[in-house]
């Protein structure tokens, strides 16, 4: 979907062809907590009392399509007395489902992310899976998602869910524009620093006013979202709380304090990083595209923005660049599906949420179907294989750097303070004022941790 508004979730949802979900098929093993197929390889015998299992999906009418038709196929006809219902999520799913789920009458599984969950477990709305994980996974099942996912997906003592997709942020630029002004690319082994990546930027804006083009920037970073500013943080060696769940903000600390003045100067000071208004307040492909801009720190959905962008232009992803620290650091999702806790069928609801996370749904929806990232490290090599398949032009995309990124372990949950939304509803705001707006520098931020510090005691 494509949306001109600032949304980490823009371009989330892809579709391509159905019919590639079938070169799958006969290679996938059993998803993990699907009942085994009866003797002689037939499905398990019906049961008098089918259990209907309620999924609100918001991958989209054409995806959620192929989403029942691979439960009906791959799940109900090993799970005969389980029957999963695929209903599309409605606009203003957020109010709706919290509304429902406090009334009792909601689905039973839902998909979300990290900040959602976190404050639906605060008030005790999601079912805790870890007894049915020790019970049901292998060490070895386990042990093929990612840590960052895995690890992230528990809160407050709660597995919150199972991980649905790999969200990770990579630096995506434009080719054609770097020929033009003669900018070296991005090296694809990764080596570079966030002085390379000011210099890159600077070269790139100053090759567009040598022609007399005032209406574009070398790169674009979105410092005011709250999915994406700490990650740069990070990589200068600061950190926004002292300790997960901790109550002492750290912004105001020297290595904090550097890493926000290195994205206010690229987008305030030098300009050579676009500011919101200046790109119409567009995300990601959208500033990208219409080539307002050279490159874009954003996530990576191989498939859909192969479909936003190569059919006008030449474009490459790399790794971020490293801190002064050394250290790189991109926000890592925790994309998942999670069941309600008023649901009347946790066994069931979770024999689907596990099916959901496993090998069949991973390949023949998440990858085959939607085409973004699967959750499991041994599915990364034939999602690279798969995704080609589908979109031959991404044989010139260094889709590579998705595997090395994970393989290399820089992905990461974010942060969570002990009163989560208390220091949200202070830091967001300030963000906004900072990076957006631009009438406060990043000072302003050493001020607002003092009131977060107070809005935990």
């Amino acid at each position: 979907m494509q949306k001109n508004k600032l949304s980490r979730r823009d371009f989330l949802r892809t579709s391509t062809m159905a019919g590639v979900g079938l070169m799958l098929v006969a290679c996938a093993p059993a998803a993990p907590g699907a009942a085994p197929a009866a003797a002689g390889g037939e499905a398990a015998a019906p049961s008098a009392d089918v259990v209907t299992i309620r999924f609100m999906s918001r991958a989209g009418a054409e995806n959620n399509v192929n989403a029942q038709r691979v439960l009906d196929e791959d799940f109900t006809a090993q799970n005969a007395n389980i029957k999963v219902s695929v209903e599309a999520a409605p606009d203003g799913w957020e109010q709706k489902l919290l509304a429902q789920m406090v009334a009792g009458e909601a689905v039973d599984i839902f998909e979300a992310w990290g900040n959602i969950f976190f404050n639906w477990t605060e008030r005790d709305l999601l079912q805790d899976v870890q007894a049915q994980v020790d019970r049901d996974l292998t060490d070895e099942v386990i042990n093929d998602y990612n840590t960052f996912q895995w690890e992230g997906l528990v809160m407050r003592g709660k597995r919150v869910g199972m991980p649905k997709y790999i969200n990770v942020m990579t630096v995506t630029f434009n080719k054609d524009i770097f020929d033009k002004y003669g900018v070296e690319y991005p090296p694809e082994d990764g080596n570079w620093t966030h002085d390379d990546y000011a210099t890159m930027a600077q070269q790139l804006t100053e090759g567009a006013r040598k022609e007399g083009n005032d209406a574009f920037w070398g790169g674009w970073k979105p410092a005011w979202s709250w999915d994406r500013f700490w990650n740069t943080v990070y990589m200068f060696d600061g950190k926004i709380v002292d300790e997960k769940y901790g109550s002492k903000c750290l912004m105001d600390s020297e290595e904090a304090q550097a890493g926000f003045q290195w994205m206010y100067d690229r987008i305030w000071k030098d300009n050579t990083f676009a500011q919101p208004a200046q790109i119409e307040n567009t995300w990601g492909d959208n500033a990208l595209a219409p080539f307002f801009v050279g490159f874009i720190e954003d996530g990576t959905y191989p498939i859909g923005r192969d479909k936003n962008l190569g059919e006008v232009m030449k474009y490459d992803i790399r790794h971020v660049p490293t801190g002064p620290s050394g250290k790189r650091s991109v926000l890592g999702t925790t994309d998942a599906w999670s069941i309600t806790k008023q649901t009347k069928q946790p066994e069931e609801a979770w024999k689907v949420l596990s099916f959901l996370s496993g090998p069949v749904y991973q390949d023949k929806q998440i990858v085959a179907q939607e085409g973004i990232i699967p959750v499991l490290k041994s599915r990364i090599a034939s999602f690279i294989d798969t995704v080609r398949e589908v979109r031959p032009s991404l044989a010139d995309v260094r889709l590579e750097t998705i595997s090395e990124l994970l393989e290399w372990g820089y992905a990461e949950d974010g942060f969570w303070f002990n009163k989560q939304q208390a220091a949200f509803d202070l830091i967001s705001p300030a963000l906004e004022k900072v990076f957006t707006v631009g009438d406060v520098g990043p000072e302003y931020l050493a001020e607002i941790a003092q009131q977060v510090n107070e809005s935990q005691a």
